[in-house]
């Protein structure tokens, strides 16, 4: 029985860390725009960019607290009421901004602009 516990964390164990953020590489008085050129442009050129909000306010430092898939906390500075209002409506698995919003550009996604979705039932206000 022992073994077969050790067999089973072994074979789980490789698979929680495949969720994990990975460590950013380590950068001394770089942009990000000079690795991830693409995302910067839309970025950009989208309303938080034109605002001035520049990566590491998502993202974090790359030497600190970097994360690839920012979580809902990292909006509430400026959208307060917002994540609450998410909290509030949508299960713990749907409680991120990129459920509704795109990625780099925060455009809300057509998928969530129908009457079903949670911009089209009132959530977001």
């Amino acid at each position: 029985m022992k073994y077969l516990l050790l067999a089973l964390v072994a074979l789980t164990l490789p698979l929680t860390a495949v969720g994990a953020d990975k460590p950013h590489m380590k950068t001394v008085n770089q942009d990000c725009a000079e690795c991830h050129v693409d995302q910067e442009k839309v970025w950009m050129d989208g309303k938080h960019g034109l605002m001035g909000v520049k990566c590491v306010v998502c993202h974090g430092s790359p030497e600190v607290n970097f994360t690839a898939k920012p979580g809902l906390n990292r909006c509430r500075g400026c959208h307060g009421d917002a994540v609450v209002d998410v909290q509030k409506k949508l299960p713990a698995k749907d409680r991120t901004c990129f459920l509704c919003h795109e990625h780099h550009t925060a455009a809300v996604k057509e998928s969530a602009k129908n009457k079903t979705g949670f911009h089209g039932q009132g959530g977001g206000k």
